[in-house]
Order: structure tokens, then C-alpha cells, then sequence
């Protein structure tokens, strides 16, 4: 209480109160629980009245107490988040960042409010991010294949196919099954891409025998 404070002068026997006058009655006249989840045991006992928990304080203790109570009533603004004290980013991530922060104060949250703007701001730049990465691995692996001319891309290898009745095919259709498959042997075990190439090394009359 400080060192303002003076004992007040008895005038009862409540051993609750610093005066001795019993607290106020409470609305509830017993602690025991009656087992359920809305009433559980009070543990305000006399702590309950606003009179007797100021009571004993001096004018300098009740002038602090109003103030500190004051305190707890918060500005309109408040809670105010200041981007400098809550993110402390580093210059590149504030470089990339920076076109979907502006366009979320600017639009998303004034739009849709702090949580939905909020749950676009974290969502919809990532679904594009991986949309992308998924587009380039798919373009990669379509456009950027194995072959003789280069060591970079994809290599894959088609499923040999397994005629589990071939010989009754070729014995009804002859041929079928030449022209419908594909034959290694064809391009001379290169790339189907070899014979198809457009740079040609010429390197003039050789001395080889063959």
C-alpha cells in the first residue's frame, strides 16, 4: 500500500475486511459447486466488491488506482502494428515482398478486412510461385529432352509393350504389328531427333579406309 498507508479504526469483527464490517452479501450464497460447466466454485469470496477492495487506501493510493484503471481502457487505434517493431525483414525479402505488401494495405485489407486480406496476402502468392515451378519442371521435362545433341533435359525411356497374343496376330494380319510399333532399329538406335539435325560438322575428305 506504500508508505501512506493508515490502518483504519475498527468497527467490527469481520475478519475479512481491514474495518471489520462484513462485505456485502453475494448473489451466490455458497461455494460448493453444483457440478456443472456454467457454475463453477467462486474464488472471489469478498474480493467480489469493488468498495472492499479499496477499502484502507489513502487519497494518494485511490488516486493511483484511478489512473492505473484508466489505463486499462484502451485508445480506439489500439493495438497499433508498427511494421518496423513486429517484421524485421532483411533488404532482399522487403525487395520482393514489396509489390503484394502495397497491394495488401492498398486493397486487400481496406476490400476483404485484416483476416480475409491476410489469408490471400499469404496464400495466393504462394499457389503462383508453385504454379509456376510446376509449369517450368513441366516445360522442362516436354521441351528440353535428353538426346545426342546434348547432355542436359529429362531422359525417359518408353514402356516396352508386351503382345501377350502376337503370334496369332501375325498369323491373321501380317504386318500389323511392324507398322503399329515402334522399331529401335529403325533410326539405327539413335534418337529419333538425329536424322532430323540441322548442324553438320564438315570435316572435309578423311584418309579412313571405310
Amino acid at each position: 500500500m506504500g508508505n501512506q498507508y493508515v490502518k483504519p479504526p475498527r468497527e467490527g469483527n469481520s475478519p475479512y475486511t481491514r474495518s471489520g464490517v462484513p462485505p456485502p452479501a453475494l448473489v451466490k450464497t455458497s461455494d460448493k459447486p453444483v457440478h456443472r460447466v456454467n457454475d463453477p466454485m467462486s474464488l472471489e469470496l469478498h474480493m467480489a466488491d469493488e468498495r472492499v477492495r479499496a477499502a484502507g487506501l489513502s487519497p494518494a493510493e485511490r488516486e493511483w488506482r484511478m489512473k492505473w484503471l484508466k489505463d486499462q481502457h484502451l485508445h480506439p487505434d489500439e493495438p497499433i502494428v508498427v511494421d518496423a517493431v513486429h517484421r524485421q525483414l532483411n533488404p532482399i525479402r522487403i525487395l520482393y515482398r514489396w509489390p503484394w505488401d502495397k497491394l495488401y494495405l492498398h486493397f486487400l485489407k481496406p476490400t476483404f478486412g485484416v483476416y480475409y486480406g491476410t489469408v490471400i496476402r499469404v496464400f495466393v502468392p504462394k499457389a503462383i510461385m508453385a504454379f509456376i515451378a510446376l509449369e517450368t519442371i513441366y516445360y522442362y521435362w516436354k521441351y528440353e529432352v535428353k538426346d545426342w545433341q546434348h547432355l542436359r533435359g529429362i531422359e525417359t525411356s518408353p514402356l516396352r509393350q508386351v503382345i501377350t497374343n502376337e503370334v496369332e496376330i501375325n498369323e491373321k494380319y501380317p504386318g500389323l504389328i511392324k507398322q503399329a510399333l515402334e522399331d529401335p532399329g529403325k533410326h539405327r538406335y539413335f534418337t529419333p531427333t538425329f536424322d532430323k539435325r540441322t548442324s553438320y560438322l564438315n570435316v572435309g575428305v578423311t584418309q579412313r579406309p571405310w
